[in-house]
């Protein structure tokens, strides 16, 4: 495989494994703005090791390992904050998600996409901006000439809107 096609490879599995990775991050440090910024930085991190990844083993179980390791990096450097969690129980929310079934979460994650598919081009073009082009909110605010806030308060509620969408798609499958 050339190095255009290992990338290739390597971006779209990012790109479809994003919302998921970007959950992990958020799940650890429970602060949207931590989060934007610590997904950005496992992505950059990730790109930086494309190398080591092996395309024959799991995607999600690599870039959760980079992402714990940027976490624990962020954690060890906030560690005085009470907002965060401990190492301890950071440790076993990330082995709780390596345990989740792959199978069960490739299926979330084409419903979810399906259900981005339904919203309004705007909202699209937000979701873009803020996960798949990992611009930060300020950056995005200041683009789109709305506030962080603003930017944040709209991110909810898309995220609360395919929520939604994607639970009752799959209750009607009877995944849910």
């Amino acid at each position: 495989m050339g190095n255009g096609e290992k990338e290739a490879e390597f971006s779209e599995r990012l790109l479809r494994h994003q919302v998921q990775l970007f959950g992990f991050i958020y799940s650890l440090v429970r602060d949207m703005d931590d989060a934007d910024d610590l997904y950005q930085q496992t992505c950059l991190a990730l790109w930086k090791k494309i190398d080591q990844y092996d395309p024959s083993r799991s995607f999600v179980a690599w870039a959760f390992g980079i992402a714990r390791f940027e976490v624990s990096n962020f954690l060890r450097s906030r560690s005085r904050s009470k907002l965060y969690f401990s190492d301890e129980l950071n440790l076993m929310l990330a082995e709780a998600h390596g345990e989740i079934d792959l199978g069960d979460v490739e299926r979330r994650l084409e419903t979810m996409n399906e259900c981005i598919n339904k919203l309004r081009r705007r909202d699209q073009d937000l979701l873009d901006a803020c996960y798949r082009r990992s611009m930060r909110v300020a950056e995005v605010a200041q683009s789109w000439g709305r506030s962080s806030q603003s930017i944040h308060n709209s991110l909810k509620r898309l995220r609360q809107a395919i929520q939604e969408c994607v639970r009752r798609s799959l209750s009607r499958e009877g995944l849910a």
